[in-house]
């Protein structure tokens, strides 16, 4: 893994609350002596943001890894102007079926913008976006987007 570039990893909105909501189940499953499904999103979610941190676009991920679940990762395309936001699937099943916006800024950064838990079908909806339209834009105020 050292032979490839990383990206840098920003967290904004309020995904690191989800990192601690992983963590706090996570442990909870260790300590009964029973590891179920937060550990098993703990750690999918941490082999995919490593992924993620190295190439964050999704025609390539197959070619840098053979991991057996690579991130489900696909270009927003509609609902929003910005053409550098992607969003980032994580199936926990019954606990949730977990979406991350992140935006590839400058292209050298992984912005991670806002998680929410995905309860419908379908594209993601204006609602979704929103919030990580505010996140990103509160970025870009210290740190302006080139393109």
């Amino acid at each position: 893994m050292s032979e490839y570039k990383k990206f840098n990893v920003v967290y904004k909105g309020n995904v690191k609350k989800f990192e601690e909501q992983i963590l706090i189940n996570s442990a909870q499953e260790v300590r009964k002596g029973k590891q179920g499904l937060w550990c098993k999103i703990a750690d999918e979610y941490a082999r995919q943001l490593t992924i993620i941190s190295i190439n964050p676009y999704p025609e390539d991920n197959d070619k840098l890894t053979v991991d057996a679940t690579p991130p489900s990762i696909k270009q927003i395309i509609k609902h929003t102007s910005y053409k550098n936001f992607y969003r980032w699937g994580l199936r926990g099943g019954r606990v949730g079926n977990y979406r991350i916006i992140y935006a590839i800024h400058n292209y050298h950064k992984v912005i991670l913008l806002y998680h929410f838990d995905k309860r419908y079908n379908g594209l993601i909806k204006r609602n979704d976006l929103i919030p990580a339209e505010l996140n990103y834009k509160d970025y870009c105020m210290d740190d302006p987007n080139l393109y």
